[in-house]
Parts: C-alpha cells; structure tokens; sequence
C-alpha cells in the first residue's frame, strides 16, 4: 500500500491511502440515505474534512489515529473533501499521540469546477482567486508540529473551589 501525505490530495482523486489524527468531530446531520458526519483530519503537512456516514460516523472521536485504505477527494460545494466510499476502508491504529498541523486546512480552498477539455467526460477543478488582498510576500515560517496527547477533556483541568474564610 502506497500512503500519501494530506497535502498530496487532490480534486478527483481515487484510492487513496493515508494515515491521520480526527482533531474534530462535527453534530450528526440526518438525511433520508443515513447520518452523515464531519470530521477535521490531519497529518504532519496539512488538514481536511473527511465525511463518513452511519455508524462509521458514529464510533470516530477526536483523538483517533486512522488509516484510510481506498478513499477519495471530490468537490463539494466549491470546498476540498475526503471521502472512504461503499470500497474505502477505516482502520483505527492508535490514538491521541500523532503529529499533525492545522493549516494549510485543504478544505478552506475554494474552488472551479469545469470539464476538462481534453476529455469532456471528466471534472477539473482549479483554485478560485483569493478575493482578499495578498500581504506580501514574507519569509515563509516552518508550521508548528502538535501533538494531542490527551482526550481534549482531560486535558481540561478542574479548579477546586475554596470555602469562604469564617469571620472571628
């Protein structure tokens, strides 16, 4: 098996094979077809959304390290997503402790989709222009590498209240 990196993904793209932590989990959406669920992935090079459904949806949790044999990526309202597909497979092979980055998140990429000129039968896509001004050009900072090490609520931490002092 040939593992890319998420940075690698592209519009269109077919049996993919990659390893990445979940960093979110988004609210069930109910269709008529079944639930689908949101979720935010990542490696050491980039982020994406992943959309999984039903009870595949239901047992990812933030935290979990996966590996996708066989997805693919496609154009959904203009945005950048990953799929597994009725012939992908998700395995978890660990959890909490993976190094990952958030940006460059591929999914917050808008962009055009046309027929490929030179086979009308397929899709192409293509960046849309950033409608902002660009700042210029700086030199480029290395990303940060983040580990979760562990489950975000336990790593939340719980003051203890203080009894209020007796007046003598």
């Amino acid at each position: 098996m040939n593992l890319i990196k998420v940075n690698e993904i592209k519009p269109y793209s077919k049996n993919i094979n990659c390893v990445f932590i979940v960093l979110d989990k988004g609210p069930p959406t109910k269709k008529k077809e079944g639930t689908i669920y949101q979720v935010l992935v990542a490696d050491s090079t980039a982020s994406i959304n992943m959309t999984v459904w039903d009870a595949l949806g239901e047992q990812i949790q933030p935290g979990d390290i996966l590996r996708l044999k066989g997805g693919y990526s496609n154009i959904y309202i203009e945005l950048l997503n990953l799929y597994v597909g009725k012939t992908g497979i998700i395995e978890k092979i660990g959890e909490f402790t993976f190094p990952f980055v958030e940006a460059p998140n591929l999914s917050s990429t808008l962009w055009n989709v046309h027929q490929d000129p030179n086979n009308p039968k397929n899709m192409v896509a293509t960046p849309k222009p950033s409608p902002h001004k660009q700042p210029p050009m700086q030199q480029p900072t290395p990303p940060m590498t983040h580990q979760m090490k562990q489950p975000p609520m336990q790593q939340m931490k719980q003051l203890p209240l203080q009894q209020p002092q007796q007046q003598q």
